[in-house]
């Protein structure tokens, strides 16, 4: 190699031997190479672990939470080992993005377990690692604002009832072919609650013109002072007349 290239660094370090004498002699010890382009600097753990458990979502999908208002009210939530059940109080679990698979046709998908809502041929809810089209699912709006969920592939063979979500009043998810499972119990009501941007603020200003102040009213004219008359001086006699009154 030329004068640039690295010379192999002596097997064994400083305890190998030969290495103490090439030392005395003058010899500097061979340094492993190391390469000219600096390594990109990593994301911290942190936010790397963040991205990957709650990646963005798509756009022209709904993320948010599934809330069945059976019992006390349960949040649907998808577990990273495969378990679907409802929780009271919301969690990262029951953090679900609802995307559009045809017209009418929607898959459910756990943002933090990265898993699919499935239901099995024996109408069993899982969550699914792989999106098959026991993953879609027909959602309908109901009249008092509710959804509710049936199996696109999967129905009862002799009735060809559909098979819906549900969950009990435990919170434990039932079988797409239990009997109560009908859209008309509110086991397979779920409400979506999506977070929604707010909505902007409409506003404008008005410039108000400038009140210019008033004149100031002018001084009043000042008084005409009267010449004051003097008195006269009678130099002589009074005379009254005397008045009669008759009748």
């Amino acid at each position: 190699a030329g004068s640039r290239g690295c010379a192999p660094a002596a097997p064994g370090g400083p305890w190998a031997p030969g290495w103490r004498g090439a030392a005395l002699r003058g010899a500097a010890p061979s340094a492993p190479c190391r390469s000219s382009a600096a390594a990109p600097a990593a994301a911290p753990a942190g936010r790397r672990s963040a991205r990957a458990r709650f990646p963005r979502s798509r756009p022209g999908r709904r993320r948010g939470r599934l809330y069945c208002r059976v019992g006390i009210g349960f949040h649907l939530q998808l577990h990273p080992d495969g378990r679907v059940d409802g929780a009271h109080d919301a969690s990262p679990l029951s953090i679900l993005e609802i995307f559009a698979v045809s017209q009418g046709i929607v898959g459910i998908r756990g943002v933090f377990s990265n898993k699919f809502l499935a239901m099995s041929k024996k109408g069993k809810l899982h969550a699914s690692a792989r999106f098959t089209s026991e993953c879609q699912f027909r959602e309908r709006f109901q009249e008092n604002s509710y959804n509710t969920y049936a199996s696109a592939v999967h129905r009862g063979r002799r009735s060809g009832r559909e098979w819906y979500v549900a969950l009990n009043k435990r919170g434990k998810a039932k079988r797409g072919c239990s009997p109560r499972a009908r859209p008309q119990h509110v086991s397979t009501h779920f409400l979506p609650r999506f977070r929604q941007p707010p909505p902007p603020q409409l506003a404008f200003t008005v410039t108000r013109p400038e009140k210019k102040p008033p004149p100031p009213p002018p001084p009043p004219p000042p008084k005409k002072m009267a010449a004051a008359t003097p008195p006269r001086q009678s130099h002589g006699p009074v005379k009254y007349r005397l008045k009669f009154r008759f009748g």
